[in-house]
């Protein structure tokens, strides 16, 4: 109807009827633009060449609108979302009384995707969604280098609006310490593929040399020439100036090889 799309409009008149079996409909502009003259409420169309119409849909949308919600608080405890669009592609008049949405694993990254709804035949139904919200997300509060803790001393949480990501955004610090892989600018939304785990070991760092044969432990102290995780052969130095292999058991702790 008219005023569904300009509801100054006084007069409420049809503009299009959506065929059966379908749940969306393309219209050329211009016949739009020339319905609404000739039921006198001229309207522009600026450059747009079509009109999409779907139909109102209300059975399991609220349903789904929830647990949508619900999905991306799961992974953004921050999150605040505004408004929830959810457009099926096809009839749904077959959809159970009990809806249960499924997402694809990474469907969180973005604020448009794609989720279905199982009928009791286990055939799916696709919805589009689409989500207006804000994250508190942290960002860097200065210029950081590579291999840099994140800290209270270079991070600020701030509020952004939510759009597609290329990782998951952190809105609080990790409970273990945790560096920057590389360099980033001031004022830069913080992802989880920015940052990686501390090595257990680092680079010049004195660690606990074990040798073991039998019952027999021996132990000393040596200097790390490389970083590395937990059981990462890396190379040590000993006191006498030789080199030689070890593998990372424990943090700052090696067994000789």
């Amino acid at each position: 109807m008219s005023k569904n799309i300009d509801p100054t409009c006084e007069k409420n008149f049809e503009i299009l009827r959506i065929p059966d079996g379908k749940m969306s409909y393309r219209v050329n502009a211009q016949i739009v633009l020339k319905t609404f003259e000739l039921g006198g409420c001229p309207i522009e169309t600026k450059k747009v060449r079509f009109v999409n119409f779907t139909k109102q849909v209300t059975h399991g949308l609220g349903a789904l609108e929830q647990q949508l919600k619900e999905f991306f608080k799961l992974h953004y405890p921050t999150i605040e979302i505004q408004v929830v669009h959810i457009f099926p592609r096809s009839s749904n008049d077959v959809l159970p009384k009990e809806i249960h949405a499924i997402f694809d694993d990474d469907a969180y990254k973005a604020k448009k995707g794609t989720l279905y709804v199982l009928d009791e035949h286990d055939i799916r139904h696709y919805f589009d969604f689409s989500i207006d919200a804000t994250l508190s997300t942290l960002h860097t509060s200065q210029k950081v280098i590579r291999k840099e803790l994140i800290s209270t001393q270079n991070t600020v949480l701030k509020s952004l609006p939510f759009e597609t990501f290329r990782g998951k955004p952190l809105d609080t610090l990790p409970d273990t310490p945790y560096r920057f892989r590389a360099s980033l600018q001031e004022n830069i939304p913080i992802l989880d593929r920015h940052i990686e785990l501390l090595p257990m070991v680092l680079r010049g760092s004195k660690v606990n040399v074990i040798i073991q044969n039998g019952s027999v432990i021996v132990e000393f102290i040596a200097t790390a020439t490389q970083e590395g995780k937990l059981y990462d052969i890396i190379t040590i130095e000993k006191g006498d100036g030789k080199r030689s292999r070890a593998k990372i058991i424990g943090e700052n702790k090696v067994e000789l090889q």
